[in-house]
């Protein structure tokens, strides 16, 4: 009984801890939004030493709380077993999902107007010399990795037994949203459903593995995009 009672408690903790570092997170977004609505920094944020570090230290974190929920690899989507199949359907996914949010990007601002959107968050990380080329995809390594731990292994790996999925998946999609708050009304509601769709990925892959690949996919491929666009977005 007193095992029972420890582990119960652990899983407990961990579970207060994740809804803190949540809503942290989202208090930290807030008010980047703040700064980038006032200043556009001369230095590319993703590749500062501090932010590197902050995100590196997230992932190991997440990780820690997974630990401490004393769930199962497998019941947090941490258990990777056909990672060929996972590889190539998150890069299909991605791949899919990036057409689609440029489509949607060009008819949204088309038809609402240049304020439903801003480019200020994908200007500042957009590689401005050759290494950064490689930088900045290394970089988004770690950012992707904490966001798809905590949104995906640690909430709903973490919570499913104890809240309805739909529940999860929706409170955590408005949360993913309004982290994105710096990139427009747009960029609220386009992360929320990405992050419906991440959510699916997860829970029909059985992993994680499945939506960092397409997480990472889509990132990657906003940065090209934007490269080929940098002239349009700095007038915009």
């Amino acid at each position: 009984m007193d095992i029972i009672a420890s582990a119960t408690f652990w899983t407990a903790l961990a579970r207060i801890a994740i809804v803190i570092l949540t809503v942290l997170l989202a208090w930290i977004t807030y008010q980047s939004n703040l700064i980038l609505r006032r200043i556009q920094p001369d230095f590319n944020l993703l590749l500062s030493t501090p932010e590197l570090l902050l995100r590196v230290a997230l992932v190991g974190l997440c990780l820690m709380l997974a630990w401490l929920t004393g769930l199962s690899a497998a019941q947090l989507g941490l258990m990777i077993t056909s990672p060929v199949r996972d590889i190539g359907l998150g890069l299909t996914v991605g791949f899919g999902l990036q057409l689609m949010i440029n489509l949607v990007t060009y008819e949204a601002i088309r038809y609402f107007g240049r304020e439903i959107y801003s480019p200020r968050v994908i200007l500042n990380i957009l590689p401005r010399r050759s290494v950064e080329w490689l930088l900045v995809p290394l970089a988004l390594l770690p950012a992707v990795a904490m966001e798809e731990l905590l949104f995906r292994s640690l909430w709903l790996g973490g919570f499913g037994d104890i809240i309805p999925m739909p529940v999860l998946i929706l409170g955590t999609s408005i949360v993913f949203g309004v982290m994105h708050l710096p990139q427009g009304y747009l960029g609220v509601v386009g992360s929320a459903v990405l992050n419906v769709l991440l959510a699916l990925l997860f829970l029909w892959s059985g992993g994680i593995l499945a939506p960092f690949v397409a997480h990472y996919t889509i990132n990657l491929s906003q940065v090209v995009v934007a490269h080929f666009q940098r002239g349009r977005l700095q007038n915009y």
